[in-house]
């Protein structure tokens, strides 16, 4: 059975049928012009879309109508904000029918959408990169910061054990002061057994050593007790520390996890570019 061939008048009645089912298929606004060879037939009109045609106007002889008509292949552009107030994408389809060209079809999308999505895109982008550099930052100063403190701790430590070898010292130093001290009693007890001449110089000697015995005695207590006090603050402070230690490892965990989202985000930033881009 032979296909029935369709006029071009026919086809053209198609066409123009169909393209009032457009305005519905998009959810950007749109204009729809159908044209023959010569001038268009028939015009959907938007007022968001700057394509100023009539029932009746000519074709133009330039621009994506023209160059699809020439070519006899589709042709897409865009039209920029500067060219009349509002940007557009221009779609003219060429009609072919039994090989020959009998028409076109003209729509033109707005992109009001396309470009509120890219720059609410370019902003988020913007903000998480600016974001993502001060996270950066910080981390790097939390990172800095823990070496510093873990720094400080090691040598907290080692004041602590230093500490303790200079108690070892004043211990050594009590020892000889409570032997000098002896020494004194036994020159006292040596003293008062000997003649009245001995027995003075006995008794001076005896006396200067106790006295020698006894600020000793006292410098050590005041010193082993202002070494007791270091040492408390020391150890308080190296208690301090590493605690200060464990929260900045654990807010550098915390800063490195969100750094990991946001990278996240700005991948997804860059998709949601690449989305409005194919609107």
């Amino acid at each position: 059975m032979a296909t029935k061939e369709i006029s071009d008048q026919e086809l053209l009645i198609t066409y123009q049928k169909i393209m009032n089912l457009f305005p519905q298929l998009f959810k950007d606004a749109i204009s729809v012009g159908l044209a023959d060879t010569e001038k268009f037939i028939s015009v959907i009109p938007h007022q968001e879309i700057p394509m100023q045609l009539g029932i009746g106007d000519p074709v133009p002889t330039g621009g994506a109508v023209h160059d699809a008509l020439v070519s006899k292949k589709p042709v897409i552009r865009e039209v920029g904000k500067e060219v009349y107030g509002v940007a557009f994408q221009s779609f003219a389809f060429p009609i072919i029918n039994n090989e020959h060209l009998i028409g076109i079809l003209v729509i033109g999308k707005s992109l009001k959408r396309k470009h509120q999505v890219l720059e609410k895109a370019h902003s988020l982008a913007a903000a998480l990169e600016q974001t993502t550099v001060a996270i950066n930052e910080i981390a790097n100063g939390a990172q800095s910061l823990d070496q510093t403190n873990q720094e400080l701790s090691k040598s907290a430590e080692m004041t602590v054990r230093k500490m303790e070898d200079i108690k070892k010292v004043v211990t050594f130093i009590r020892s000889v002061s409570q032997r000098i001290n002896m020494l004194g009693i036994n020159a006292a007890i040596a003293a008062a057994h000997t003649t009245s001449t001995q027995s003075a110089g006995f008794g001076v000697i005896a006396q200067e050593i106790r006295k020698l015995s006894t600020n000793t005695a006292n410098s050590i207590s005041e010193i082993d007790s202002v070494l007791s006090e270091m040492n408390q603050q020391v150890s308080d402070f190296s208690t301090n520390l590493k605690s200060s230690v464990n929260t900045l490892g654990d807010q550098s965990a915390a800063t490195e996890e969100v750094l990991a989202s946001m990278e996240e985000l700005n991948e997804v930033a860059k998709l949601m570019e690449d989305l409005a881009n194919s609107l």
